[in-house]
């Protein structure tokens, strides 16, 4: 741990200077950073390494969580160096080599692959051609691949050049402080552990709405869509945890063994894809650039699905997305079964960018009347000041665990494999499906409320 040499591969792209540096740069702040610690950012552009740190700066003042102190600035920007190259040209990893050996040349190296994931072989090979995989770990970044095979093959060029331990597969949604939540408020109170199955749950409704549309990565997102870009990691890494069996411990292995045994069982009973058109503050999707003017990707997908084990049998689990929706949200409402024709009670968890657990349960109205009302319990996490202050970004977590080599928040490769197959099958069944419009900034698609039968629970809006 004390003692290492981070190099970001794509360290000129929005990732870097949006997301890792500024993680970086907390973990500083909060004393988690190895006492020897170098991050070599490998760009194409022709730039010093005084170049960039006037760049840095400003990026971390803007992106920080925590405020930027001028003494912990000027440590943190003195770890970071610039190094010009073209990671699909031998000559730059000859130098680079020759870089480490003048940097540190007993520390271990973690290198992180903020690049397409068409990169992820070819970078992997340079390395190990060039003698520069010894010690070393590897972070790649969501998507693991962009379908089963090229996943595959990504897996088994990482895995025959490093081995499985030395990967750390990003999905950064693990990290966020209510999904890792989940499993203190599932495993830790038995009022709920004991009920967590088919005979108290009517349904599961996971949500993750986005206000943006595609913005400048039409090109992407038009060989993606809703079901790639969001269902088939960040909803299905959701679902497993909120759905799993208690692990023998919380130890990677065994987490990830209980996460796996859901996405086996996983099934799509019905899918509603739809496609957001022109209102008055948005283009259509098909008008936006770099995406084809006949398309029929969607740009929203909601799921009816059900797991074939015992404890969930006849529980249906729906699971939506979608962009241009009228409020950025991520959340998980469980709704518990109904009791002598009252409300059933709803355990409403909030992800982002509100964080918080709300308690939906029924209560004897005040007077001689036996009437019921519904009333609420609530847990504001990101109310409290001190709260948001001390809670880790995802990023910070995952940078940590790496540099720890803990397993815990990162993704196995049964996992990815087992995403990728069913989000595949569903990509070949909706192949010439012509999605549903919707107007942009609206909740998507009716035949998404038709899917359930009624609507979908909205998220816990805290007042701050």
């Amino acid at each position: 741990m004390n003692n290492h040499i981070v190099t970001i591969f794509g360290g000129t792209g929005d990732l870097t200077y949006r997301k890792l540096l500024p993680a970086f740069y907390n973990l500083l702040e909060t004393n988690q950073l190895p006492e020897s610690m170098h991050i070599v950012i490998i760009g194409r552009q022709a730039l010093s390494t005084e170049d960039y740190h006037e760049l840095l700066a400003p990026w971390l003042k803007n992106h920080a969580r925590l405020a930027v102190n001028d003494d912990k600035l000027k440590r943190f920007i003195e770890m970071v160096s610039y190094f010009e190259m073209t990671f699909t040209e031998d000559e730059g990893y000859e130098r680079l080599l020759n870089y480490f050996n003048e940097l540190n040349p007993t520390a271990k190296r973690l290198y992180y692959f903020a690049v397409a994931p068409s990169f992820f072989e070819t970078i992997a090979i340079q390395l190990e051609k060039h003698k520069l995989i010894d010690n070393a770990k590897i972070i790649i970044e969501k998507p693991f691949g962009n379908d089963v095979a090229s996943a595959i093959s990504i897996n088994e060029t990482l895995t025959n050049i490093i081995g499985e331990d030395n990967i750390y597969r990003i999905d950064h949604y693990i990290a966020k402080e209510m999904v890792q939540n989940i499993f203190t408020i599932r495993f830790s109170n038995a009022i709920f552990q004991n009920i967590w199955n088919k005979d108290a749950i009517d349904n599961i409704q996971i949500s993750a709405n986005e206000m943006v549309g595609v913005e400048n990565r039409g090109s992407y997102y038009d060989e993606t869509g809703a079901l790639k870009d969001m269902f088939q990691n960040h909803l299905l890494q959701i679902l497993s945890i909120v759905t799993m069996d208690k692990p023998d411990s919380f130890d990677a292995l065994d987490i990830h063994e209980k996460q796996e045994e859901i996405l086996e069982a996983l099934k799509t009973e019905d899918v509603v894809i739809g496609q957001y058109v022109e209102n008055e503050d948005s283009l259509s999707y098909v008008d936006e650039e770099r995406v084809e003017k006949d398309s029929k990707t969607e740009t929203y997908a909601a799921l009816k699905l059900k797991i074939d084990l015992p404890d969930w049998t006849n529980v249906p689990i729906y699971v939506r997305t979608g962009k241009r929706l009228n409020s950025r949200s991520t959340h998980i409402a469980i709704e518990f079964k109904a009791v002598d024709g009252n409300p059933g009670n709803i355990l409403m968890i909030n992800v982002q960018p509100e964080e918080g657990v709300t308690l939906n349960f029924n209560i004897k109205k005040p007077g001689q009347s036996n009437d019921i009302e519904t009333v609420s319990m609530d847990f504001c996490q990101s109310c409290n000041y001190e709260n948001r202050l001390n809670t880790p970004e995802a990023y910070e977590r995952l940078l940590n665990a790496a540099l720890l080599e803990d397993h815990t928040l990162f993704a196995s490769f049964k996992q990815v494999k087992l995403s990728w197959e069913l989000v595949e099958n569903l990509s070949n069944q909706l192949k010439d499906t012509q999605p549903f419009p919707y107007l942009a900034y609206t909740e998507g698609p009716k035949e998404a409320n038709d899917l359930l039968g009624k609507s979908w629970i909205q998220e816990k809006v805290y007042e701050q």
